[in-house]
Order: C-alpha cells, then structure tokens, then sequence
C-alpha cells in the first residue's frame, strides 16, 4: 500500500532507500523531509534510527515525544490537524537534531495524514 508520504515525489526522491515499503532518509535530508511533511499536513508521529550494516539494518534508537503529545492530544480534532501536525513535526526536528546518528544511520519515520490517522482511530 502506498502511503500519502510517498505520494509527495520530493519526499519519494530524498529516500535513501526501503525497508519492506517503508521508505529511510540519511541525515540532513531527514531535516528536509520532515520540513515536506509538515507543507503536506502529514504528522510525523515517530522516528526510529537504524545503523547501516553489512548484514543490513539494525535499530538504533527510537523517540517517545509521541507520549509527551498524548497528555496534550488525548482526541485529535479535523480543526486542530495543523496544529497537531505541527507539534508531533517540530518534536521530530527536535528529536533528530539532539540525537546525531552519523553518516552510518538512517532514519525512517511513522507519519499519517489526517485520512490515514482517522483510519487508524478505527
């Protein structure tokens, strides 16, 4: 299944690569994609580091800003999407800028648009 995320061929071009159907971006690109994401109203709800190795990936490292967003979003509105995009996307910039992978890692995020978040909900 394609994902709204990589219907944005900005955001398809600046992945570094799959794992499965998840697309991984190197850092800075992640920075600019993120930055995509929010112009496209697309939550980036979670971002998850893996190191680069020769036998493939392994995970790195994972945020939990997720949780601190839960107490302030316990039921998230169609009115307040933008503002709900915009504060899961600047926890993500924020997540990623205060933990530097290096050029070994990649980054792959969990997003939704609002369609996508409401067929979760259910």
């Amino acid at each position: 299944m394609t994902t709204d995320l990589q219907r944005i061929e900005t955001i398809t071009a600046a992945a570094a690569g799959k794992i499965g159907t998840e697309l991984f971006f190197t850092f800075p690109e992640v920075m600019q994609v993120i930055k995509q994401c929010s112009a496209n109203g697309i939550a980036v709800l979670g971002v998850e580091t893996f190191a680069t190795e020769s036998q493939g990936l392994r995970a790195s490292g994972c945020s939990d800003y997720d949780l601190r967003l839960r107490a302030k979003w316990p039921r998230v509105e169609s009115a307040n999407w933008h503002e709900y995009v915009n504060d899961n996307n600047l926890m993500a910039e924020s997540y990623v800028r205060q933990n530097p992978a290096g050029d070994d890692h990649v980054y792959v995020l969990t997003t939704a648009s609002l369609r996508e978040f409401r067929d979760i909900q259910r």
